[in-house]
């Protein structure tokens, strides 16, 4: 079987949208699936990166799993994520069985409809729990003035308890030898995310430990967090993580699928398949002076797609855009920024927030604007003599604008109400 997850068929970055890069994971797949003879293919949770996603990453969903029932000798499962509608996904859930697709979008009122015997139920050489991402009505009933660590117990406890209910009602299988496998969308304490999941449960109180998972799952095939990896310590409680990176956070991230071979009841082995890379994504970390000298040095690793990068500038400047400067300099050089973004690291002892107790009263920085302006220049680091000479004149002007218009106002009389009172 091929373990994958955390499609996020749909994804934008900006204005731009990662479907070409879809599209090259999902043939992938398709040839990965041929030549390895995969009898299975799980997609664990977030399928799509929206509850409504558009219609052509719907497309590319259903034509994918066209192709690979004409393909055929593939099974699938898949299992709704956070970023998924249950609804969405199982509205298909008949036609997609006709293809030999199984999709759980929500818990169900029983454990046992997760519970998926392949190739079939009188002859199962493999039995899946697939449990999807778990609401917090699937796990706990709210209740009015908990405090965070009682709602973070009532979760853990309702998810361990949902995938113990799932062994459970395996447990006719297990006694006969045949192996099971698990499936989750959830967040497994101690794994390392990355910046681009959105948090499960609010707060990120769902964290659960990997013993959450009963021993007797042979695997445990997880889906959300986009790094691919092993949690909790346990080589079978597995993130196959995204396969595309989905934010410049996962640019060092290497993705991959993982493959598995159940043999005499029991999991035989595990590999790691890389995925091509299709577009690079690259950060740049550059000050405002050497802006054009680290973008001419850059040399992106070359992918079917034009490389995407993210350029860090370290010096800011308060209303300079440099976005169109930087778009300037990569033109023809094979690669396109995507975004500038500002990365200031100067705290400002008295104004900074690692100082708070060094704060003024607000009350006293409103009497004294031309404090707070003199501190908010300090923080300009990259500014020459004359740029912060010319700001203090132009600010002070302001000042003495803003005092004319004040003296200049009439001074509003007292409302009279209905009631003949004063306010």
């Amino acid at each position: 079987m091929l373990h994958t997850a955390d499609w996020h068929l749909g994804k934008m970055l900006g204005e731009h949208s990662r479907a070409p890069e879809h599209a090259r994971f999902l043939q992938f797949l398709l040839q990965t699936i041929r030549e390895q003879v995969v009898d299975l293919l799980i997609v664990a949770g977030d399928i799509f990166d929206s509850a409504n996603p558009p219609q052509s990453a719907a497309a590319q969903y259903y034509n994918f799993l066209s192709e690979l029932f004409r393909q055929g000798g593939c099974a699938v499962i898949a299992v709704a994520g956070n970023h998924d509608s249950p609804a969405h996904l199982e509205a298909p859930r008949q036609v997609l069985q006709a293809l030999g697709a199984h999709v759980i979008g929500a818990w169900p009122a029983s454990p046992a409809e997760v519970l998926i015997p392949l190739p079939n139920t009188t002859t199962p050489r493999l039995v899946v729990a697939a449990v999807p991402f778990l609401r917090d009505r699937d796990v706990r009933t709210g209740q009015t003035g908990q405090s965070a660590d009682e709602i973070q117990q009532a979760l853990v406890a309702g998810i361990t308890r949902r995938y113990a209910e799932a062994a459970e009602a395996a447990k006719p299988w297990s006694e006969q030898g045949i192996p099971l496998l698990a499936i989750g969308h959830l967040t497994v304490a101690g794994a390392t995310p990355s910046d681009s999941e959105r948090a499960i449960h609010v707060g990120g109180l769902g964290a659960v430990s990997a013993d959450c998972f009963p021993a007797v799952f042979d695997y445990v095939a997880l889906g959300h967090l986009h790094r691919p990896q092993s949690a909790g310590g346990r080589e079978q409680v597995v993130y196959a993580g995204s396969p595309i990176p989905l934010s410049f956070g996962e640019v060092e991230d290497l993705k991959s699928v993982r493959l598995l071979d159940f043999a005499d009841g029991k999991l035989a082995s595990q590999t790691t398949l890389p995925i091509p890379v299709a577009r690079r994504l690259a950060q740049i970390c550059t000050s405002r002076q050497t802006l054009a000298a680290d973008l001419a040095a850059f040399q992106p690793v070359a992918s079917d797609l034009a490389a995407w990068v993210e350029v860090v500038i370290t010096d800011p400047v308060a209303g300079e855009n440099l976005y169109g400067r930087a778009q300037e300099l990569a033109t023809g050089r094979g690669f396109e920024v995507m975004r500038v973004v500002n990365n200031r690291t100067a705290v400002v002892d008295g104004l900074g927030v690692a100082n708070p107790e060094n704060l003024p009263n607000p009350v006293d920085l409103l009497a004294r604007p031309a404090d707070v302006f003199a501190h908010r220049l300090a923080e300009e680091l990259a500014l020459t003599a004359e740029e912060r000479e010319g700001l203090v004149t132009v600010f002070q002007e302001l000042l003495n604008l803003h005092a004319e218009m004040g003296r200049g106002a009439d001074v509003p009389g007292p409302t009279i109400l209905r009631d003949g009172g004063e306010a």
